[in-house]
């Protein structure tokens, strides 16, 4: 019998060993530690009944070229969902403290990363680093503190989904393309901010998944941003499941036209990036011109817009006057360009908004305003596909893992533009039109 006790007492000493890091980590995590540079260790603690983790990090920021947190994390490879609901430990820190579910190459503080950081301020963003110590770059949501956050990566691409209390994911409109390749970490994270200061966050409902290609069809999803020049950052400011293109500013950078089947919408935007989403686009009524195209600019004194439509449905464009508010729409051009795809010269008087060239309408510019800052800011339109939402909720695995694979990727930029003029870009080629310096 004696001989028998040294080998139950290994194994029991092994258990014992075991047994606190479950306790810490639950069955989903592989590790934890600080990453980057932090005065006050962070920790972990998993709450089985609630299958919660609470997290305790220090560390000055994660932004620029390095990322100081503490970092809870499992080594995945493929195509990866995490996603988790965040709320923080008490009122007390600073606004841009951030929990956040994050994927990244290594352990290293300036890894090459990807997260959907929630701030103490209600902030929620898409973070990403794509290269090794360089600058951090985000693109804001439009929804301030989701009940719920979830990443995915699909191939090269990361999408950000956010949740309200129906726990149903809708895209957030941020995507980003960085490759990972081989083995990297998927986690949760906090950062309090401030080197001197810890602060901790909840994480319910957490999961981590692989995610199989999907055959379900899929749906194209738009989402209409602001981008401030200096940073190239970028903000969301309506994200819906339609094709639409061509933002254009308001004179005074208060809103937004932009075109949608045809037709003309008109996106008001909030007084305060912060503050609530837009409201829902409205409809700017140009019948019986209901087939304009990309084309559309306004006059200088914000009242009128310049339209091109082709009303015959013989894919000739014409050009009409219309004011923003109500009016009908006066056709401008005498005359037509020949139709997409037919041969034969051009008249540049006729040809789409060429022809705005022509357009009489006496009124006196006003001076245009940057929208919301003292920077230019662009707005762009991005497109993505998607596969048909489902009721996917935090506290169900089974609808988690049963997102789409994309069919098509997010689209290049196709139209810019400032308060203070339009740029067009083709393959990468961009001319600016100037429309606030003319003159009565």
């Amino acid at each position: 019998m004696s001989c028998i006790r040294p080998a139950l007492f290994a194994v029991l000493t092994l258990m014992a060993l075991i047994l606190p890091a479950q306790a810490q980590l639950g069955r989903i995590f592989d590790g934890h530690q600080d990453v980057g540079i932090v005065l006050h260790p962070g920790s972990v603690l998993y709450a089985p009944a609630t299958r919660s983790y609470t997290v305790a990090g220090s560390g000055e920021n994660m932004w620029f070229g390095i990322d100081d947190f503490h970092f809870v994390w499992k080594k995945v490879s493929g195509d990866v969902v995490i996603s988790a609901s965040i709320a923080f430990v008490g009122a007390v820190g600073d606004p841009h403290r951030k929990a956040v579910l994050m994927m990244r190459q290594t352990l290293e503080g300036p890894s090459v990363a990807v997260d959907i950081a929630v701030h103490g301020s209600g902030l929620t963003s898409l973070q990403f680093r794509d290269a090794t110590g360089g600058n951090t770059h985000e693109v804001q949501s439009n929804v301030s503190s989701p009940e719920s956050v979830r990443l995915e990566k699909r191939g090269d691409f990361f999408y950000a989904f956010v949740a309200g209390k129906d726990h149903v994911f809708t895209p957030a409109g941020a995507s980003i393309k960085i490759p990972f390749p081989g083995d990297f970490y998927a986690g949760i994270g906090v950062c309090s901010h401030n080197k001197d200061d810890v602060q901790k966050a909840i994480f319910d409902n957490v999961s981590i998944q692989s995610l199989a290609s999907s055959s379900t069809k899929p749906v194209l999803y738009s989402s209409l941003e602001t981008v401030a020049i200096a940073s190239t950052d970028r903000h969301v400011e309506y994200v819906a499941p339609a094709h639409f293109e061509a933002p254009n500013w308001s004179r005074d950078g208060s809103f937004l036209i932009f075109n949608q089947d045809g037709a003309l919408r008109r996106l008001t935007l909030p007084s305060d990036s912060g503050s609530a989403p837009a409201a829902a686009p409205t409809l700017i009524p140009t019948a019986p011109q209901v087939h304009i195209n990309n084309d559309h600019g306004l006059s200088p004194d914000g009242t009128h817009l310049a339209i091109s439509d082709t009303p015959n449905g013989d894919r000739k464009s014409r050009v009409y006057v219309v004011p923003v508010a109500v009016g009908a729409p006066r056709l401008i051009t005498s005359g037509a360009p020949l139709p997409t795809g037919t041969a034969g010269p051009l008249t540049a008087k006729h040809s789409s908004l060429q022809a705005s060239a022509e357009i009489t309408i006496k009124s006196c510019p006003l001076k245009a305003a940057a929208a919301r800052s003292n920077a230019p800011i662009l707005p762009t339109s991005t497109f993505t596909r998607l596969p048909q939402p489902a009721a996917m909720k935090p506290s169900s695995p089974l609808h988690l893992a049963s997102t789409m694979a994309p069919n098509s990727l997010p689209t290049a930029l196709t139209s810019i533009s400032t308060p203070s003029g339009q740029a067009t870009c083709r393959s990468g080629a961009c001319t600016l039109t100037d429309l606030t310096r003319r003159r009565c």
